[in-house]
């Protein structure tokens, strides 16, 4: 197959993305159940192990009839992207232990927080807003915590300003941003951070930390008609520091590439060449 037909083929595939549909190139009978998700699920969840399987695949169909996400096809509400972060994570969770707050924007079926709240962090110190409602919804039944569970989940849009944003502003030390960053193009990726950054105390020190959709060579990919930045280091960085200057505040940068999102990973074998994940942290420095 030619340059020509791969391209046609990966923009039938990518428009095939919001259709309820097993046949497209990122749906896999056979999705792996992580030893950390098990483990989450008996110890935290209480569910038997012998019935994690069908639990899990049972609950993987009601998610895909939410939103048929290629995430939701590998589990990746099992996946605790946070706690993978080896550098990043204890310190989190200590400053989340003594009282800071934080805010996780597209958190899906709040699988990081519960990760936190198992780990130590108090629920109160953590909030989650998801656009899909059934997404929470099923992060409850999934984790069978809603009688006990203290963070609070909120169902709203981040492109919608006013309601529940207003509330939010300013209140917050941390704030994540899952893997949702790559949906938008540079313009709208701009307001989602302005966004995140409204949502912290206006002071240094405070951390925006996410994972996103990158590329080796940070081009604009053609997604269902929009012009969407797949960002590398290097103009991830750019990025920060337009978004900076736009909110004048200053931001360090830590940030890299690996193939957990990629055509190399054995996994994501429908994604192209150039696919990775980049996952980031800002600090506020100014």
């Amino acid at each position: 197959m030619g340059a020509a037909e791969d391209s046609a083929q990966e923009k039938a595939d990518v428009a095939r993305l919001y259709i309820n549909d097993k046949t497209v190139p990122w749906w896999t009978d056979n999705p792996v159940i992580t030893w950390p998700a098990r483990y989450m699920l008996h110890k935290y969840s209480g569910i038997p192990a012998e019935e994690i399987d069908k639990v899990v695949m049972d609950l993987r169909e009601k998610a895909w009839d939410t939103f048929p996400y290629p995430c939701v096809s590998h589990l990746d509400f099992l996946d605790f992207q946070i706690s993978h972060r080896n550098l990043l994570y204890p310190r989190l969770v200590e400053q989340l232990k003594s009282g800071s707050k934080m805010l996780d924007i597209a958190c899906c079926m709040g699988h990081d927080i519960r990760k936190l709240v198992f780990d130590g962090v108090p629920g109160e110190n953590l909030v989650g807003i998801e656009l899909q409602q059934g997404f929470l919804d099923l992060g409850f039944e999934l984790f069978r915590d809603k009688d006990h569970l203290k963070a609070k989940f909120l169902q709203g849009s981040v492109t919608e300003d006013g309601g529940l944003w207003d509330e939010l502003y300013g209140k917050f030390d941390i704030v994540h941003l899952g893997m949702f960053l790559h949906m938008w193009t540079y313009e709208e990726q701009i307001d989602v951070l302005k966004r995140a950054i409204k949502c912290l105390k206006p002071e240094v020190g405070v951390k925006i930390i996410g994972t996103k959709v990158g590329s080796v060579d940070g081009r604009i990919e053609d997604w269902l008609g929009k012009k969407i930045p797949a960002h590398n280091i290097e103009t991830f960085k750019a990025f920060v520091d337009d978004a900076g200057k736009r909110t004048e505040t200053k931001w360090e940068v830590d940030s890299e590439l690996d193939h957990r999102y990629s055509k190399f990973n054995g996994r994501d074998t429908w994604a192209n060449e150039r696919m990775r994940r980049l996952t980031f942290e800002l600090t506020r420095v100014e």
